[in-house]
Protein backbone atom coordinates (compact mmCIF):
# COMPACT_ATOMS: atom_id res chain seq x y z
CA UNK A 1 0.00 0.00 0.00
CA UNK A 2 2.84 2.33 0.81
CA UNK A 3 4.47 1.71 -2.58
CA UNK A 4 1.17 2.54 -4.30
CA UNK A 5 0.94 5.80 -2.37
CA UNK A 6 4.52 6.69 -3.26
CA UNK A 7 3.76 6.10 -6.94
CA UNK A 8 0.65 8.27 -6.70
CA UNK A 9 2.68 11.03 -5.06
CA UNK A 10 5.23 10.93 -7.86
CA UNK A 11 2.46 11.43 -10.40
CA UNK A 12 0.58 14.06 -8.43
CA UNK A 13 3.63 16.01 -7.26
CA UNK A 14 6.38 15.68 -9.89
CA UNK A 15 9.80 17.31 -9.64
CA UNK A 16 10.54 20.84 -10.82
CA UNK A 17 11.74 19.90 -14.31
CA UNK A 18 8.58 17.95 -15.10
CA UNK A 19 6.42 20.63 -13.44
CA UNK A 20 7.88 23.38 -15.63
CA UNK A 21 7.22 21.30 -18.74
CA UNK A 22 3.64 20.68 -17.64
CA UNK A 23 3.11 24.38 -16.96
CA UNK A 24 4.52 25.42 -20.32
CA UNK A 25 2.43 22.86 -22.18
CA UNK A 26 -0.80 23.77 -20.36
CA UNK A 27 -0.22 27.49 -20.95
CA UNK A 28 0.35 26.87 -24.67
CA UNK A 29 -2.73 24.62 -24.88
CA UNK A 30 -4.92 27.19 -23.12
CA UNK A 31 -3.67 29.96 -25.40
CA UNK A 32 -4.43 27.81 -28.45
CA UNK A 33 -7.93 26.96 -27.20
CA UNK A 34 -8.87 30.58 -26.56
CA UNK A 35 -7.24 31.85 -29.73
CA UNK A 36 -9.13 29.38 -31.89
CA UNK A 37 -12.42 29.89 -30.04
CA UNK A 38 -12.72 26.26 -28.93
CA UNK A 39 -13.83 26.95 -25.36
CA UNK A 40 -16.96 24.76 -25.55
CA UNK A 41 -15.41 21.68 -27.17
CA UNK A 42 -14.43 18.39 -25.50
CA UNK A 43 -10.79 19.17 -26.26
CA UNK A 44 -11.10 22.36 -24.20
CA UNK A 45 -12.43 20.35 -21.23
CA UNK A 46 -9.40 18.06 -21.44
CA UNK A 47 -7.11 21.10 -21.57
CA UNK A 48 -8.84 22.58 -18.52
CA UNK A 49 -8.36 19.37 -16.53
CA UNK A 50 -4.72 19.14 -17.57
CA UNK A 51 -4.17 22.80 -16.66
CA UNK A 52 -5.67 22.20 -13.22
CA UNK A 53 -3.27 19.28 -12.77
CA UNK A 54 -0.34 21.47 -13.84
CA UNK A 55 -1.45 24.21 -11.44
CA UNK A 56 -1.69 21.72 -8.56
CA UNK A 57 1.74 20.29 -9.34
CA UNK A 58 3.26 23.78 -9.59
CA UNK A 59 1.71 24.87 -6.29
CA UNK A 60 3.00 21.76 -4.55
CA UNK A 61 6.48 22.34 -5.99
CA UNK A 62 6.50 25.93 -4.77
CA UNK A 63 5.38 24.82 -1.29
CA UNK A 64 8.09 22.15 -1.11
CA UNK A 65 10.76 24.58 -2.21
CA UNK A 66 9.48 27.24 0.18
CA UNK A 67 9.65 24.85 3.13
CA UNK A 68 13.23 23.90 2.33
CA UNK A 69 14.24 27.53 1.91
CA UNK A 70 12.50 28.51 5.17
CA UNK A 71 14.31 25.77 7.09
CA UNK A 72 17.62 27.02 5.73
CA UNK A 73 16.74 30.61 6.58
CA UNK A 74 15.70 29.53 10.07
CA UNK A 75 19.29 28.54 10.79
CA UNK A 76 20.39 32.17 10.38
CA UNK A 77 20.63 33.82 13.85
CA UNK A 78 18.78 36.97 12.78
CA UNK A 79 15.89 34.96 11.34
CA UNK A 80 15.82 32.75 14.45
CA UNK A 81 15.53 35.90 16.58
CA UNK A 82 12.71 37.11 14.33
CA UNK A 83 10.81 33.86 14.78
CA UNK A 84 11.43 33.45 18.50
CA UNK A 85 11.06 36.95 19.97
CA UNK A 86 7.73 38.68 19.39
CA UNK A 87 8.97 41.99 20.81
CA UNK A 88 11.87 42.23 18.39
CA UNK A 89 9.64 41.13 15.51
CA UNK A 90 7.04 43.78 16.29
CA UNK A 91 9.68 46.48 16.63
CA UNK A 92 11.08 45.61 13.20
CA UNK A 93 7.52 45.55 11.85
CA UNK A 94 6.89 49.01 13.30
CA UNK A 95 10.00 50.33 11.57
CA UNK A 96 8.87 48.83 8.24
CA UNK A 97 5.36 50.21 8.69
CA UNK A 98 6.81 53.60 9.55
CA UNK A 99 8.79 53.61 6.31
CA UNK A 100 5.70 52.62 4.28
CA UNK A 101 3.46 55.19 6.00
CA UNK A 102 6.07 57.91 5.59
CA UNK A 103 6.33 57.20 1.85
CA UNK A 104 2.54 57.28 1.59
CA UNK A 105 2.37 60.56 3.51
CA UNK A 106 4.96 62.10 1.18
CA UNK A 107 2.93 60.77 -1.77
CA UNK A 108 -0.14 62.54 -0.36
CA UNK A 109 1.69 65.84 0.20
CA UNK A 110 3.22 65.78 -3.29
CA UNK A 111 -0.19 65.02 -4.80
CA UNK A 112 -1.66 67.95 -2.88
CA UNK A 113 1.04 70.28 -4.20
CA UNK A 114 0.76 69.05 -7.80
CA UNK A 115 -3.03 69.07 -8.04
CA UNK A 116 -3.83 71.87 -5.55
CA UNK A 117 -5.95 69.53 -3.41
CA UNK A 118 -6.65 70.65 0.14
CA UNK A 119 -7.95 67.19 1.09
CA UNK A 120 -4.80 65.47 -0.12
CA UNK A 121 -2.73 67.85 1.97
CA UNK A 122 -4.92 67.37 5.04
CA UNK A 123 -4.68 63.60 4.83
CA UNK A 124 -0.95 63.86 4.15
CA UNK A 125 -0.52 65.80 7.40
CA UNK A 126 -2.75 63.24 9.14
CA UNK A 127 -0.49 60.38 8.00
CA UNK A 128 2.59 62.35 9.09
CA UNK A 129 1.11 62.49 12.60
CA UNK A 130 0.46 58.75 12.40
CA UNK A 131 4.15 58.32 11.56
CA UNK A 132 5.02 60.39 14.64
CA UNK A 133 2.82 58.07 16.72
CA UNK A 134 4.68 55.06 15.33
CA UNK A 135 8.00 56.69 16.24
CA UNK A 136 6.67 57.14 19.78
CA UNK A 137 5.82 53.43 19.97
CA UNK A 138 9.19 52.42 18.51
CA UNK A 139 10.97 54.39 21.22
CA UNK A 140 8.96 52.63 23.95
CA UNK A 141 8.99 49.17 22.39
CA UNK A 142 11.38 46.82 24.26
CA UNK A 143 13.97 45.17 22.04
CA UNK A 144 13.47 41.75 23.64
CA UNK A 145 11.06 40.20 26.11
CA UNK A 146 13.67 40.49 28.86
CA UNK A 147 13.73 44.28 28.41
CA UNK A 148 9.95 44.64 28.83
CA UNK A 149 8.88 46.80 31.78
CA UNK A 150 5.13 46.75 32.36
CA UNK A 151 4.59 50.18 34.03
CA UNK A 152 6.43 51.97 31.21
CA UNK A 153 4.46 49.99 28.64
CA UNK A 154 1.18 50.82 30.35
CA UNK A 155 1.99 54.54 30.27
CA UNK A 156 2.85 54.30 26.57
CA UNK A 157 -0.39 52.39 25.98
CA UNK A 158 -2.45 55.06 27.74
CA UNK A 159 -0.63 57.90 25.98
CA UNK A 160 -1.31 56.22 22.65
CA UNK A 161 -5.01 56.24 23.51
CA UNK A 162 -4.92 60.00 24.15
CA UNK A 163 -3.04 60.62 20.91
CA UNK A 164 -5.58 58.54 19.00
CA UNK A 165 -8.33 60.76 20.39
CA UNK A 166 -6.57 63.82 18.97
CA UNK A 167 -6.07 62.14 15.60
CA UNK A 168 -9.70 61.03 15.61
CA UNK A 169 -10.89 64.60 16.15
CA UNK A 170 -8.71 65.77 13.25
CA UNK A 171 -10.11 63.00 11.06
CA UNK A 172 -13.64 63.94 12.04
CA UNK A 173 -12.97 67.53 10.98
CA UNK A 174 -11.63 66.39 7.61
CA UNK A 175 -14.59 64.05 7.09
CA UNK A 176 -17.15 66.74 7.97
CA UNK A 177 -15.57 69.13 5.48
CA UNK A 178 -15.53 66.45 2.76
CA UNK A 179 -19.23 65.67 3.33
CA UNK A 180 -20.11 69.36 3.56
CA UNK A 181 -18.41 70.19 0.26
CA UNK A 182 -19.58 66.99 -1.41
CA UNK A 183 -16.10 66.28 -2.72
CA UNK A 184 -13.68 63.38 -2.52
CA UNK A 185 -10.15 62.42 -3.45
CA UNK A 186 -10.21 62.27 -7.23
CA UNK A 187 -6.86 60.69 -8.07
CA UNK A 188 -5.51 61.45 -11.53
CA UNK A 189 -4.53 58.61 -13.80
CA UNK A 190 -3.71 55.33 -12.08
CA UNK A 191 -2.85 56.78 -8.66
CA UNK A 192 -6.06 55.33 -7.28
CA UNK A 193 -4.54 51.84 -7.67
CA UNK A 194 -1.56 52.87 -5.53
CA UNK A 195 -4.00 54.07 -2.85
CA UNK A 196 -5.92 50.78 -3.11
CA UNK A 197 -2.70 48.76 -2.77
CA UNK A 198 -1.75 50.73 0.36
CA UNK A 199 -5.23 50.28 1.85
CA UNK A 200 -5.21 46.52 1.36
CA UNK A 201 -1.65 46.33 2.71
CA UNK A 202 -2.75 48.11 5.90
CA UNK A 203 -5.83 45.90 6.26
CA UNK A 204 -3.84 42.70 5.70
CA UNK A 205 -1.16 43.64 8.24
CA UNK A 206 -3.81 44.66 10.79
CA UNK A 207 -5.50 41.25 10.48
CA UNK A 208 -2.16 39.42 10.69
CA UNK A 209 -1.18 41.31 13.85
CA UNK A 210 -4.58 40.73 15.44
CA UNK A 211 -4.28 36.96 14.90
CA UNK A 212 -0.56 36.59 15.61
CA UNK A 213 -0.51 38.61 18.86
CA UNK A 214 -4.03 37.90 20.12
CA UNK A 215 -2.67 36.42 23.38
CA UNK A 216 0.12 38.95 23.94
CA UNK A 217 -0.18 40.83 27.24
CA UNK A 218 2.45 43.45 26.60
CA UNK A 219 0.73 46.88 26.42
CA UNK A 220 3.09 48.27 23.77
CA UNK A 221 2.29 45.32 21.52
CA UNK A 222 -1.41 46.06 22.00
CA UNK A 223 -0.83 49.75 21.25
CA UNK A 224 0.97 48.84 18.02
CA UNK A 225 -1.98 46.68 16.99
CA UNK A 226 -4.38 49.54 17.73
CA UNK A 227 -2.39 52.02 15.64
CA UNK A 228 -2.19 49.58 12.74
CA UNK A 229 -5.95 48.95 12.93
CA UNK A 230 -6.59 52.70 12.98
CA UNK A 231 -4.37 53.19 9.94
CA UNK A 232 -6.26 50.46 8.08
CA UNK A 233 -9.67 52.00 8.84
CA UNK A 234 -8.59 55.49 7.81
CA UNK A 235 -7.05 54.21 4.59
CA UNK A 236 -10.25 52.34 3.74
CA UNK A 237 -12.28 55.51 4.32
CA UNK A 238 -9.92 57.46 2.08
CA UNK A 239 -10.13 54.75 -0.60
CA UNK A 240 -13.93 54.78 -0.46
CA UNK A 241 -14.11 58.54 -1.05
CA UNK A 242 -11.66 58.18 -3.94
CA UNK A 243 -13.65 55.37 -5.56
CA UNK A 244 -16.92 57.26 -5.18
CA UNK A 245 -15.29 60.32 -6.74
CA UNK A 246 -13.91 58.27 -9.66
CA UNK A 247 -16.66 55.72 -10.34
CA UNK A 248 -19.71 57.04 -8.49
CA UNK A 249 -22.22 59.70 -9.40
CA UNK A 250 -22.82 62.99 -7.66
CA UNK A 251 -25.91 63.00 -5.51
CA UNK A 252 -27.33 62.10 -2.10
CA UNK A 253 -26.07 58.50 -2.23
CA UNK A 254 -22.45 59.61 -2.42
CA UNK A 255 -22.87 62.01 0.51
CA UNK A 256 -24.72 59.42 2.60
CA UNK A 257 -22.09 56.74 1.99
CA UNK A 258 -19.22 59.10 2.78
CA UNK A 259 -20.93 60.34 5.94
CA UNK A 260 -21.80 56.81 7.11
CA UNK A 261 -18.29 55.47 6.58
CA UNK A 262 -16.69 58.52 8.20
CA UNK A 263 -18.99 58.26 11.22
CA UNK A 264 -18.29 54.52 11.58
CA UNK A 265 -14.51 55.00 11.38
CA UNK A 266 -14.45 57.95 13.79
CA UNK A 267 -16.68 56.19 16.32
CA UNK A 268 -14.65 52.96 16.17
CA UNK A 269 -11.35 54.81 16.60
CA UNK A 270 -12.79 56.84 19.49
CA UNK A 271 -14.10 53.70 21.21
CA UNK A 272 -10.72 52.03 20.74
CA UNK A 273 -8.90 55.04 22.19
CA UNK A 274 -11.23 55.23 25.22
CA UNK A 275 -10.82 51.52 25.83
CA UNK A 276 -7.04 51.92 25.75
CA UNK A 277 -7.10 54.79 28.25
CA UNK A 278 -9.38 52.90 30.65
CA UNK A 279 -7.90 49.42 30.35
CA UNK A 280 -4.35 50.69 30.88
CA UNK A 281 -5.20 51.07 34.59
CA UNK A 282 -6.28 47.48 35.20
CA UNK A 283 -4.42 45.42 32.58
CA UNK A 284 -2.66 42.46 34.22
CA UNK A 285 1.10 42.50 33.96
CA UNK A 286 2.72 40.26 31.40
CA UNK A 287 3.91 36.96 32.77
Amino acid sequence: MRQVWESIKKWLFPQWRCTLLLTAFSAAALALVFRCGRQDTPIACMVYVFSFYALTAGTAAVIRTGRKAWRQLGAIPLVALWRGDAHWRVKVGLVISLAVDLCYAIFRVISAALYASFWEGALGVYYIFLCALRIFLIRHMPVTKADAHYPDGARAYRTTGWLLVGLDLALAGIAVQIVWDGRGHDYPGTMIYAAAAYSFYCLTMAVIDAVRYREARNPVLSAAKAVRLTTAMVSLFSLETAMLARFGEDGPFRSYMTAATAAAVCILVLMLAIYMMISARWRPAER
